[in-house]
């Protein structure tokens, strides 16, 4: 699963959609207005789920502890690869559905990072109560998810989205697993009218390497744009804390 364009993942090809993971590397003023944008919430301690090829966890390190976790066997080579050099990255295959993978994580880390992957796993309680596990008291879950049930499309069908949030129905979730909710808040308003047209109108399975492009190239207006638009986020993001 991992980081994802405009902040939705997108898949074509394998069945993890590798080869656009590899694409949207490249969209690095992306990543980092990501990057930067959820710093605040990360701590020494982080464990993150669905780490892809690492675009975010580059933006993360150095740390005292980061365990990088996906399911995709190419990703887990990737990453392996990628700590060479770095005692305190680990890799690991976890998946956020299965209880089993965090049997020896208990109260490890002081966040647990999910971008992108809540909305995939069949049960979303399961994957809450493991992160939440995993947490030390006092430690939070960032997570972010696709907003607007409204939105979805054939894009989201592709993409194997189980469900487009609401802030109510993501404190819902977050709450029924323990966790107090310190802040829900709107990620990435800009790409709102482009996820309607290619997944409504167009209805579209993918976004174009062009629109990559244009992606990149307009960053630095279109993140400070952002604040202003009148709509909500194609993403949210929620920060939960296990008291």
């Amino acid at each position: 699963m991992g980081s994802h364009l405009v902040i939705d993942d997108i898949s074509e090809g394998d069945e993890h959609g590798s080869h656009i993971l590899a694409s949207l590397y490249k969209v690095s003023r992306f990543n980092l207005w990501m990057g930067q944008t959820l710093a605040p919430y990360i701590g020494q301690r982080v464990l993150e789920i669905g780490a892809g090829i690492g675009t975010l966890t580059s933006e993360f390190i150095p740390r005292e502890q980061y365990l990088a976790s996906d399911i995709n066997p190419s990703y887990l080579a990737f990453l392996e690869s990628y700590r060479a050099g770095k005692p305190y990255l680990s890799v690991q295959r976890i998946d956020a559905a299965v209880s089993a993978d965090f049997a020896d994580l208990e109260e490890q880390f002081d966040t647990a990072l999910m971008i992108n992957v809540l909305e995939h796993v069949p049960d979303e309680q399961v994957a809450l109560d493991n992160i939440r596990y995993s947490l030390r008291p006092g430690g939070r879950a960032v997570i972010l998810v696709p907003q607007h049930p409204a939105l979805y499309g054939s894009l989201d069908l592709a993409l194997e989205h189980r469900e487009r949030y609401t802030r109510s129905s993501l404190r819902e979730g977050l709450e029924r697993a323990g966790f107090r909710v310190e802040r829900i808040f709107d990620f990435n308003r800009f790409s709102v009218p482009g996820w309607w047209f290619n997944g409504k109108v167009l209805r579209r399975k993918t976004l174009s390497r062009f629109q990559m492009h244009v992606l990149q190239i307009s960053m630095p207006l279109l993140h400070r744009l952002d604040p202003l638009l009148p709509w909500g986020g194609l993403s949210l993001i929620a920060i939960g804390v296990k008291d």
